[in-house]
């Protein structure tokens, strides 16, 4: 559900400009951060009957994945350009639940993540994903490049086999456009 806040902040920043984006970044930044600080204090937190629905059982004494999203989203909106940022939320939190999606509906072949349970198919899942999406959005923003495509689905793929302990949601996207700014500059486009 909370993925669905990349098209919302990709949409803001594309058709009303930077400084709505980082208004709407911060002031949800700011509101989730109120909200895990009451949630994981306050066994009586009144929206629990809510969150238990929303976050990972690993999730429930500790911050939240949304948390993670939208300090990524914040920090992007603050030191890359609008094609990378909108590229860099939309694929992460697309391809993350594409993975997930996909791991979970047709995964068979199974491997073990610093003590997660993925499959091969959701990482196959989530990097062609990452690929199309990443695809079609360079097109609309500046051009064909399959080649950058290729390499964001890599690192995209790498990393969520590695499952470094860093939250994915704010790893994802941060790296998407480290990658993104790479290929700009080794690539030239």
């Amino acid at each position: 559900m909370f993925h669905s806040l990349a098209f919302i902040f990709a949409f803001v920043y594309v058709w009303m400009g930077w400084l709505p984006a980082a208004v709407l970044s911060i002031s949800t930044l700011v509101l989730f951060s109120i909200f895990e600080i009451w949630r994981l204090r306050d066994p009586d937190f009144p929206l629990n009957i809510i969150t238990k629905k929303l976050v990972k059982p690993e999730e429930q004494v500790r911050v939240a994945g949304y948390f993670y999203f939208v300090l990524a989203a914040t920090i992007l909106i603050f030191l890359f350009p609008t094609s990378t940022v909108v590229t860099s939320i939309v694929v992460a939190g697309v391809a993350d639940a594409a993975a997930a999606l996909v791991g979970t509906k047709w995964g068979k072949h199974f491997f073990m993540a610093r003590k997660k349970v993925k499959t091969f198919e959701g990482l196959a899942g989530g990097g062609a994903a990452t690929f199309l999406l990443t695809l079609g959005l360079l097109y609309y923003f500046s051009g064909f490049y399959p080649l950058t495509s290729l390499i964001v689905a890599v690192v995209f793929v790498v990393l969520d086999y590695l499952t470094p302990p860093i939250d994915d949601n704010l790893l994802n996207p941060i790296s998407i456009a480290v990658t993104l700014t790479l290929c700009r500059l080794v690539l030239q486009i």
